[in-house]
């Protein structure tokens, strides 16, 4: 009776390590498989395979300058950027940071940027290409969008009005969006101008060229606006980044397959780019 009893406690002393070896077994499996998941990426990430930097335009012979949170190439002819490039994210704009006017030169122009002096009694506002409260992630970044290298003559008229409003609208997008990429920039090309004793081109006109991504779709649409005043509806300022480049003589997004560029480049419709239609 003992002698079976012994054998019986070792049956389930047996069956209990087999029990408990399998569980282990069994966990670790399941913590590798948790460890191999792969990372989360941005939606954004996921439709091109490419740096960051895909949204810059065709690379030209100016100067490439890099910020904190904005990028652009720097005409010396011009004294001005030619274009602007920068990324629009949920927590891109922070509220709690105040704009202060601290208008400087910037010291990584290799030329030197246009200055203060240039804009002194010209009738020309500083007009900004990345916008003061676009770039208020963090008071650096604020500060940065006050280089005189992000600044371009701007009626005053033009840059308090209708172009305030489109850079407000560029803002609103964000909250209907995973992410913005934005290029903006002066058309340069028969100039109403220059000012200043570094001969700063006053601009005709300014765009912005845009695409904005939601749900691993992609819409774009560009903006191109006279330098004056206005008080039209910014829908009818709406044209495609194709025309924009035949008037700047840019390439936008270069970087994207032709198939993504078609797609894009070639909308103007204002109601598709905000999607009204889906």
């Amino acid at each position: 009776m003992i002698k079976r009893i012994l054998i019986f406690i070792v049956i389930i002393l047996l069956l209990a390590f087999a029990y408990s070896l399998f569980s282990d077994t069994k966990q670790a499996k399941t913590d590798f498989k948790i460890e191999q998941e792969p990372e989360k990426v941005d939606s954004t990430l996921s439709l091109e395979k490419k740096p960051f930097n895909f949204l810059y335009p065709a690379s030209t012979k100016n100067q490439i300058v890099n910020h904190i949170k904005y990028s652009f190439s720097y005409s010396e002819n011009d004294e001005q950027a030619e274009w602007v490039a920068y990324k629009l994210l949920p927590n891109s704009i922070n509220d709690n940071v105040k704009r202060k006017n601290n208008f400087r030169n910037d010291p990584i122009i290799i030329t030197g940027s246009a200055s203060i002096k240039d804009y002194k009694k010209s009738g020309y506002d500083r007009g900004h290409l990345a916008p003061a409260k676009t770039m208020s992630f963090s008071k650096e970044t604020m500060s940065e969008s006050f280089y005189m290298s992000n600044m371009s003559p701007q009626n005053p008229s033009f840059n308090r009005g209708i172009w305030k409003n489109l850079e407000e609208k560029v803002r609103n997008w964000i909250s209907i969006s995973d992410s913005l990429y934005v290029v903006t920039g002066p058309v340069l090309k028969d100039s109403l101008g220059f000012i200043g004793g570094n001969r700063v081109t006053v601009p005709r006109a300014y765009y912005k060229s845009i695409i904005r991504f939601k749900n691993n779709e992609m819409f774009g649409i560009g903006f191109l606006l006279k330098n004056e005043k206005s008080s039209r509806d910014l829908k009818s300022f709406s044209v495609s980044i194709d025309s924009i480049e035949k008037i700047t003589g840019l390439d936008f997004f270069e970087n994207l397959t032709d198939a993504i560029q078609n797609k894009i480049e070639k909308n103007s419709n204002f109601a598709f780019f905000i999607n009204e239609f889906i």
